[in-house]
């Protein structure tokens, strides 16, 4: 058997094929693809033509993908992945093939299904004999087998164990088979061999037993689910993402990593970080906001930065920018501020008409409400990031003390039922609040915000049950 003094992987992960940002122009590409979709394929196909470009003596020895390959199925998404990707998929893992590189794959918490016991990559396996895959479902049968699961590359000495995504709801209910499992595989390594763990998940939102990363002695673990590039241990890496899937990865570098194993030095790794530079401009820019703000000024203020950025110029895809406008200050009060006509307008000259060069465009208006459901928790999983602080999530006004303003129209408008009806508008208006404090906990976002204080919750949104007040004015 050949012996190799040094063993060169290029991990990658999170490539999110098929991905479609939901907040861009609606016209396809070329009859082919959405907006945005194509930059996910091109950050693949980079990667994949970066190798065959390679002389023979720089290639990889084998590429590790930890991961998310495609963007869906994902969760409750029942949705293939879209046919454009899975001909890039074909073209590129037939390139790999030519090369004769082999390439494993973890299932990722995307791009595999919930029921089907069968993941969109399978028959690439099939058909590419260079394509080693694991599935969510391998794994759930090695647990529930207590079995090891793992491939072994004699040419390289090497063994690669695997831990795919399994989901965060199993494992309450494979728990204690999960953490012998854990054991097992650890127990499976194998010391006068390599030995590379393939992770998909995170220690922080309990997708990754902590085990997996620390109780074996692996010489490089593979991580992926984490779409920052991201040092978690000497020897333990997430490659992070290719490609921007989420604004809250503005300021990540993008790309993959090249792991170099000495086996003639008692396995010294040297993990090298490959940043790859994003094809397409990205703006993110914040937008202070005063109590005396009209619209107009809001609506000012954003094309400013349009014009700063160079966006005012006929819109081009290939040159388009994608672009997020953040909205900070004080809650304001009034119909002064209309959240609907601010976003109505800035969504049309963006996505609508050709004036400004712009492909991608979303408003956070979150920090109004400051941090509602934890966006500063590092443990959050990334498919959470701009999920949550879409400006859709509004409805017209901000009101800084309800029960104060709701108590000033009743007594204005309905003044001669209160009589009639001998109703204290002080109890009505502390009725008012009450119902839409309630609200408010555990409806604007679809989940109860358990933190929120009286101070936070006096300060909300009302517009749409004020609407309700008003509609049977004759009762």
């Amino acid at each position: 058997m050949e012996v190799f003094s040094t063993l060169r992987l290029f991990h990658i992960s999170d490539t999110h094929l098929g991905k479609r940002p939901r907040r861009t122009r609606t016209s396809l590409v070329n009859s082919k693809f959405r907006p945005i979709e194509d930059d996910f394929y091109n950050s693949w196909i980079d990667f994949v033509d970066y190798i065959v470009e390679l002389p023979d003596s720089r290639r990889p020895d084998l590429v590790i993908h930890s991961g998310d390959f495609f963007d869906t199925p994902s969760g409750t998404d029942p949705f293939s992945p879209p046919e454009f990707s899975r001909k890039v998929t074909a073209e590129t893992l037939l390139k790999l093939n030519q090369t004769q590189i082999p390439i494993v794959i973890v299932d990722g918490n995307h791009g595999r299904y919930m029921q089907y016991q069968v993941s969109p990559l399978s028959e690439y396996s099939i058909i590419f004999d260079n394509v080693h895959l694991f599935t969510h479902f391998d794994i759930k049968e090695a647990i529930r087998n207590n079995k090891p699961l793992y491939k072994d590359f004699a040419e390289f000495n090497l063994r690669v164990h695997a831990h795919p995504s399994i989901e965060t709801n199993d494992i309450p209910q494979l728990f204690a088979k999960y953490e012998e499992w854990i054991y097992t595989q650890n127990k499976n390594i194998d010391p006068e061999m390599i030995n590379v763990n393939v992770v998909h998940g995170m220690v922080e939102n309990k997708t990754l037993h902590k085990d997996a990363i620390y109780g074996g002695k692996y010489d490089y673990i593979a991580m992926g689910d984490n779409h920052k590039m991201q040092e978690v241990s000497y020897n333990a890496w997430y490659a992070g993402s290719p490609q921007l899937w989420s604004f809250s990865e503005y300021d990540d570098k993008k790309g993959f990593l090249v792991v170099e194993i000495d086996t003639s030095n008692d396995k010294y790794v040297n993990i090298t970080p490959k940043i790859i530079p994003l094809r397409r401009k990205i703006i993110s820019e914040k937008i202070k906001l005063f109590y005396e703000d009209t619209n107009s000024q809001i609506i000012t203020r954003a094309i400013e930065i349009f014009n700063k950025n160079g966006l005012c110029r006929k819109y081009d895809y290939q040159s388009s920018a994608r672009v997020r406008l953040v909205f900070e200050g004080e809650k304001l009060i009034g119909p002064l501020f209309n959240i609907h006509e601010i976003m109505t307008y800035l969504n049309r000259v963006s996505l609508d008409d050709d004036e400004y060069n712009i492909s991608e465009f979303i408003m956070d208006f979150s920090n109004f409400l400051g941090d509602p459901i934890g966006k500063n928790d590092s443990s959050l999983h990334p498919d959470l990031n701009d999920n949550y602080c879409s400006s859709e999530k509004f409805n017209e006004y901000l009101i800084e003390n309800p029960e104060k303003e709701f108590k000033e129209y009743i007594c204005s408008n309905r003044e001669n039922d209160l009589i009639k009806n001998n109703i204290n508008p002080d109890y009505l208006a502390n009725l008012f609040l009450n119902a839409i404090q309630s609200q408010s906990n555990s409806n604007i976002y679809g989940h109860k915000n358990s933190t929120s204080n009286d101070e936070d919750t006096n300060k909300i949104e009302y517009s749409s049950i004020k609407k309700k007040m008003t509609v049977n004015e004759n009762t």
